[in-house]
């Protein structure tokens, strides 16, 4: 009677666990490149976005029928400034995420490069919001204003027209926002950068390396 085939490479003891294919046990480029790429999609959509309507805001408010005060330059030209920033980073996390789930070692770099320069954007962010803190809530103070006597004249009853706003106290209320939108655009970027300094992460792309110029 035959003999049943041994494994070619058996474990040196019947406690001892195979050798584990590693390429198939990393996920964690899947799950953070996947996650990375959402969060690039909807950042770039975001952005632009934004960037354009602070620049159409006087034609969409026109055609919903009302004349409203247009953005202060600074506001505009700050929005502008930031968003030529915002935009071609977001292209590159796309990228990067994109080659990261294909496990690339230049897709790690363009993540890794994207979170630090969007940890750097926070902070520019954050000092151009304190200093146009003051024109933003006077804008934001004026565009109700307008609302009202667009909807006053219209018929609208004075019980039913839009609450005018405290100056002050949307000036507090853009402090707090700004605090809390600086905290939530730097959880990512810095999530980021920890996984792919780690330990793991980096032998997982040298190898990658090594497997690309083999």
């Amino acid at each position: 009677m035959s003999q049943p085939e041994q494994p070619a490479f058996p474990p040196t003891s019947p406690f001892e666990a195979y050798p584990e294919d590693r390429p198939a046990h990393q996920s964690w480029p899947l799950i953070f490149g996947g996650i990375s790429l959402a969060i690039g999609v909807f950042g770039l959509c975001t952005q632009g976005l934004m960037g354009v309507s602070v620049f159409a805001n006087e034609w969409m408010m026109s055609r919903m029928g009302m004349e409203t005060t247009p953005p202060p330059d600074i506001i505009k030209w700050s929005a502008a400034a930031q968003a030529a920033v915002l935009v071609p980073l977001g292209i590159v996390l796309i990228a990067g995420s994109a080659m990261l789930l294909l496990r690339r070692p230049l897709g790690a770099r363009l993540v890794l490069g994207w979170a630090v320069a969007r940890l750097v954007m926070v902070v520019v962010g954050l000092v151009v919001a304190v200093v146009t803190i003051k024109p933003q809530a006077q804008w934001a103070v004026g565009i109700v204003a307008d609302m009202r006597d667009s909807f006053r004249a219209k018929g609208m009853k004075e019980e039913q027209l839009p609450p005018l706003i405290d100056q002050a106290k949307a000036e507090s209320d853009g402090i707090r926002n700004i605090a809390i939108a600086s905290i939530a655009f730097s959880i990512w970027p810095a999530a980021m950068i920890l996984v792919l300094t780690r330990s793991k992460a980096r032998a997982d792309i040298e190898a990658w390396k090594a497997a690309a110029s083999a």
